[in-house]
């Protein structure tokens, strides 16, 4: 009896030695999986720490580059509106001197002898009509046209009817015509002499406002 229960002592005290070692082992365990859990959740929170600086970063970054894109459009199209206005300025004031033209008889009957040597260079015929607004038309007496055209081995003709314009003439020979108006001329020279000066305006460099044949010319 006292053998049976030694033994049975003995048996009880190894079974809670190993539940106390099993106990042991699943709490190391235990800890060690929170230790790593831990771990690795730290490093997850440092992993996206970064990405979210790296993406704030880049967000901050992208809208610097948006507003200096806006910033540099803005002031370019200020610097665009400030050159319109000064090439307005100055097709007014050329306008204005071209309305008043006409007032000046010598000057104005050397501008419509000019702009037909033009028109008729243009045309390359042997004979042109020329038509112009009724202070124009009256200047240009069949005998002058005989003196251009002699000078300029064209017969001019005089259309039948003025037209309704500043100043200037219209000529044609068959179905070609030719626009030199004052309204057509300026708007001409507008186009062709655009940036020179615009380059003059704003002390850039550039070429001075040329002249080429067929494309501008002096008709003033």
């Amino acid at each position: 009896m006292f053998e049976v229960r030694g033994d049975l002592e003995a048996l009880v005290a190894e079974a809670h030695r190993r539940v106390e070692q099993r106990a042991l082992e699943h709490e190391a365990s235990a800890e060690h999986r929170a230790a790593q859990t831990l771990s690795e959740a730290e490093v997850t929170a440092t992993a996206l720490l970064a990405d979210a600086r790296t993406r704030t970063a880049e967000v901050a970054a992208e809208a610097r580059h948006r507003l200096l894109a806006q910033g540099e459009m803005r002031a370019k199209r200020t610097a665009i509106e400030r050159r319109e206005a000064l090439l307005d300025a100055v097709w007014e004031r050329a306008r204005e001197e071209l309305i008043a033209l006409p007032g000046d008889e010598e000057l104005y009957l050397g501008t419509l002898r000019r702009l037909a040597a033009l028109a008729a260079w243009r045309l390359a015929s042997s004979e042109v009509t020329l038509a112009s607004e009724p202070r124009g038309r009256a200047l240009m007496t069949p005998p002058r046209l005989a003196a251009w055209g002699s000078e300029d081995g064209v017969r001019y003709r005089l259309a039948p009817e003025p037209l309704a314009i500043v100043g200037g003439l219209r000529a044609s020979a068959g179905r070609l015509h030719v626009d030199a108006s004052f309204e057509a001329r300026l708007e001409e020279a507008r186009r062709t002499l655009r940036e020179p000066t615009l380059a003059l305006l704003l002390d850039r460099p550039g070429a001075e406002p040329g002249t080429r044949p067929g494309a501008g010319g002096d008709a003033s």
